[in-house]
């Protein structure tokens, strides 16, 4: 999360020419039409139908090294997004590119990782507490490739007292430290580490955690990943590891990298948490988790 397959200047024409509407091409786009062939011939025809297929509305997480579990995080995507990545999924996306990229800007090859569903979504409280844990892997096609897996985060919060005033969040929740990226490096043989190679530490989940409100409280938490493997990607300045809240011993950043912005989407995951803990001292719904996928 080196070796890259170099992208046709054709790849990067029909990607250009793709229509705006994913999967419905009018009459005379014959660029769309092209660009539709290519990728039938790049990745197979279930491959396109699922980069195709219309993704329903939008949405935490982080990893550390030993026993401490981080607490949380999250991140939106466009309506075009392509998603979101059965658990186990190998899909890889291919190297195509729309516009100029930035100035200073590799244009590297990006994938969807693999992903797999180490702990499933669950509550661990009445009011709004809940856990779930994901491994990030690299296609076996790629087994020869070096970069970095990277992950936008967003989040979406609301909640109230019994009597509707609003809750205030802490801080994992708070949707003002939202959006922001955070990445596992991935080496040849298909390794993917807790932030940089050189620390040696296997990835073995990332982990998303919520807070408890308590009594008299009810609301809604929704968390959504942006993950992509970016092939040669390079940590911009400013992208460190804080081994704090929220990406612990992951690299972060609030600001986006430029090769995450000029690289095609990533794969979507959701969680979505909601809670009724009122009347106060009563239990109308305790924390349900909903994941997708």
């Amino acid at each position: 999360m080196r070796t890259v397959a170099q992208t046709s200047r054709a790849a990067q024409q029909a990607t250009a020419a793709r229509p705006a509407t994913p999967g419905r091409a009018r009459p005379g786009q014959g660029g769309a039409a092209s660009a539709l062939l290519h990728l039938q011939r790049t990745i197979g025809n279930q491959a396109v139908q699922r980069l195709l297929r219309p993704e329903p509305a939008p949405p935490g997480e982080g990893e550390a090294i030993g026993d401490e579990e981080p607490l949380q995080a999250e991140a939106e995507y466009p309506t075009s997004f392509v998603g979101p990545l059965a658990p186990g999924d190998t899909l890889a996306v291919p190297a195509n590119f729309v516009g100029p990229p930035a100035p200073g800007v590799v244009r590297s090859a990006s994938f969807h990782p693999t992903m797999q569903v180490v702990t499933a979504g669950a509550r661990t409280s009445d009011c709004g507490a809940y856990t779930y844990k994901v491994k990030w892997g690299v296609p076996a096609g790629l087994g020869t490739a070096a970069g970095w897996i990277v992950q936008k985060v967003t989040k979406q919060f609301e909640a109230t007292d019994c009597s509707g005033n609003p809750v205030p969040p802490v801080a994992f929740d708070n949707t003002a430290n939202y959006p922001f990226w955070e990445a596992w490096e991935f080496t040849a043989g298909g390794d993917v580490w807790v932030g940089p190679a050189s620390g040696r530490t296997p990835h073995t989940g990332d982990t998303f955690g919520g807070s408890d409100y308590g009594a008299g409280t009810k609301g809604k938490k929704t968390v959504t990943g942006e993950v992509k493997g970016i092939v040669g990607f390079a940590l911009p300045p400013g992208m460190t590891v804080r081994n704090a809240a929220p990406a612990w011993a992951l690299p972060y950043t609030r600001v986006e990298p430029p090769q995450f912005a000029s690289t095609l989407h990533g794969a979507a995951h959701t969680l979505t948490s909601e809670w009724n803990c009122c009347p106060n001292g009563t239990v109308t719904q305790a924390t349900t988790v909903g994941t997708n996928p």
